[in-house]
């Protein structure tokens, strides 16, 4: 090992896995990347230093750092420290319990020579089995010959996931970029203020933070996949309970933080359907923008009551009619305010009980079953009647495939009754007001 500064600098945090750590680290003395070219650095967060104290002291083939925190601060207080700390001009975050493919690191650092600008690049994470384990164990090559169907990463099971990435990465990449394997240049992550503490101890979302701030200062191109930058997941026995809760406390935060239609629209089941997701509804919006549809001033004169108490209104021109105190809004087609929020309506910072009234107009009719849903039940606890407006005539016209919406009101009418037994509808001309009270 020469006394040159590396290139690429690997930053693992970790936390009373030294077993596992021990794992890793031998897969990356078995990188094919010279190992004067990268560095690794892993900092402990605050757990008991005793069981890492031989690692800490062995000799490795690349030039190595351990470092602790002073108490269990989380894994952003970690990844921090260790960037900090990193000498490299890029940096790789890993897991401490992701076993390297031996290509993994070369991979990473040719993509970033290749590119003329700052970029992040997703590497895969294969979920591993006791097969996987036994051969790290045994000191075999952690190599892609091992993957079996099983083991695919639930972050890609989408179709051309590896030949045409950026059809399910368009629109939201960061969904993606979790830090269990993805490279950066080191100046991206302290431009980016680094990953905030905030999110503690509790597991998730510190690395999506990162990469959605990131994104938006590299957007969509800067963000890339390659799917041979691999490592295996180690098997882990987990608390799946306490881990639910994490991720529902530091979701609400990341929500609460950003307050905008991705950020709401991210808890699902795999990030290839959040992508998915917030591309449909970018694009209804966008239609109904464009075509003048979804608009309050057309159907205010229907609404008197309503809008003159405090109403949450989702539709377009809510700034040409008058709307009562303590009113918000979710038009799209106005700059975003404290009182004006770009969001879908599946979550919302409003507490329970804030409105009289939730109105939609027509982009109610764009939501999916599980975005409806979540939207009624949610505005039912926000105000005692949800008023969903139904426009018909000229704007049915403009519904395509590419952007289906609900076109059959009397239908809708139905399915609405059968969940709602209360809501009620009242037809005027091309206008129908489906009305449910909080039961």
């Amino acid at each position: 090992m020469s006394g040159g500064v590396p290139r690429l600098s690997v930053l693992i945090p970790t936390f009373g896995d030294a077993h596992t750590l021990a794992l890793t680290l031998s897969t990356l003395c078995a990188q094919t990347l010279d190992p004067d070219l990268f560095e690794v650095v892993v900092v402990n967060d605050g757990s008991d230093p005793l069981p890492y104290a031989e690692l800490a002291a062995a000799a490795y083939p690349f030039r190595f750092r351990f470092d602790s925190l002073p108490a269990n601060l989380g894994r952003a207080a970690a990844r921090n420290q260790a960037v900090r700390l990193a000498a490299g001009e890029l940096v790789c975050f890993l897991d401490s319990d992701v076993l390297a493919e031996p290509h993994l690191l070369a991979r990473h650092l040719a993509f970033h020579d290749g590119r003329d600008g700052p970029s992040v690049l997703i590497g895969k994470r294969y979920e591993g089995d006791w097969a996987v384990l036994a051969a790290a164990q045994a000191g075999e090559p952690v190599t892609l010959d091992l993957v079996r169907p099983v083991h695919e990463d639930f972050r890609f099971r989408v179709p051309g996931r590896d030949s045409e990435p950026d059809q399910w990465l368009s629109g939201a990449p960061w969904v993606f970029a979790l830090t269990n394997n993805v490279s950066m240049p080191r100046r991206t992550v302290l431009d980016a203020g680094l990953f905030d503490e905030a999110y503690g101890a509790r597991w998730g979302f510190e690395d999506t933070d990162l990469a959605y701030r990131i994104h938006h200062v590299l957007g969509d191109a800067g963000f890339a996949y390659d799917g041979l930058a691999a490592g295996f997941h180690v098997p882990a026995v987990r608390d799946l309970t306490n881990l639910a809760g994490d991720y529902q406390e530091n979701l609400e935060l990341f929500r609460r933080k950003h307050r905008s239609l991705a950020a709401e629209l991210v808890d699902m089941p795999a990030p290839s359907d959040v992508t998915r997701k917030i591309r449909h509804y970018r694009r209804a919006l966008a239609c109904c923008a464009e075509l003048g549809l979804g608009r309050l001033p057309e159907v205010s004169s229907l609404l008197g009551a309503e809008l003159a108490g405090a109403v949450l209104c989702q539709a377009f021109g809510t700034d040409e009619v008058a709307l009562g105190q303590g009113s918000a809004t979710y038009d799209h087609g106005r700059p975003e305010s404290e009182t004006n929020l770009h969001l879908l309506g599946v979550w919302s910072p409003y507490p329970d009980g804030t409105f009289g009234t939730v109105v939609s107009v027509d982009v109610w009719r764009f939501m999916e079953q599980r975005e409806l849903s979540r939207f009624l039940r949610l505005a039912l606890r926000q105000a005692r009647e949800v008023v969903l407006v139904y426009t018909s005539g000229p704007a049915e016209k403009a519904f395509t495939a590419d952007v289906p919406a609900l076109t059959s009101p009397d239908f809708f009418g139905s399915l609405l009754r059968r969940r709602y037994p209360q809501a009620r509808t009242d037809h005027f001309g091309d206008v129908t007001l489906f009305r449910v009270t909080a039961s």
